[in-house]
């Protein structure tokens, strides 16, 4: 019986556990789309596979292929996402996440990313962020959080760039 009880009590821990993971990667997703991470490394992934197409250009690559290799960029992204929230978990909680998202919702947070588009309003409440707990998580974090970042980018880029000239290759596509 003891021995039941304690295998039960460990699946509930695990379930509860993977819940809890589950729930910090879907906020951080939200956070990085919200923030245009997610669209600026999807336009990093477009000219990568433009750049490609022209230094394949003499390899008379068809359309075909080159659509087929685009399918990939959906799981890439979700492999970049990833990488993502392991850093995020190293430097911030749920709640965290979930106050950045909260912020990203409001004029401010939105007007935050554009050019010259922050009103005396948003400035106070972007000041009122940064003054929190969790702003001052992300200030204080923001010199390793950029390290990371490098780090995952040069990682994630590189993959990519291995794998389509892996998948060109495999079709006899060879520079």
């Amino acid at each position: 019986m003891r021995k039941i009880l304690t295998v039960l009590f460990f699946i509930g821990i695990s379930s509860t556990t993977l819940a809890q993971t589950e729930a910090y990667k879907k906020a951080v997703k939200k956070c990085i789309e919200s923030n245009g991470t997610i669209s600026y490394y999807e336009d990093v992934v477009d000219q990568m596979y433009t750049m490609l197409e022209k230094q394949f250009e003499s390899k008379e690559v068809p359309a075909s292929v080159w659509s087929e290799i685009r399918k990939g960029k959906t799981a890439a992204m979700e492999d970049l996402a990833d990488m993502i929230v392991s850093a995020y978990q190293g430097y911030f909680t749920i709640r965290d996440v979930k106050k950045m998202n909260a912020l990203y919702n409001t004029p401010a947070g939105k007007n935050m990313f554009k050019k010259d588009a922050l009103s005396e309003d948003d400035k106070v409440v972007l000041n009122e962020f940064y003054q929190s707990e969790t702003g001052q998580k992300i200030v204080s974090s923001q010199d390793d959080m950029t390290a990371s970042m490098s780090k995952i980018s040069e990682t994630w880029s590189g993959n990519l760039y291995k794998s389509v000239i892996e998948q060109l290759s495999v079709k006899g596509y060879n520079l």
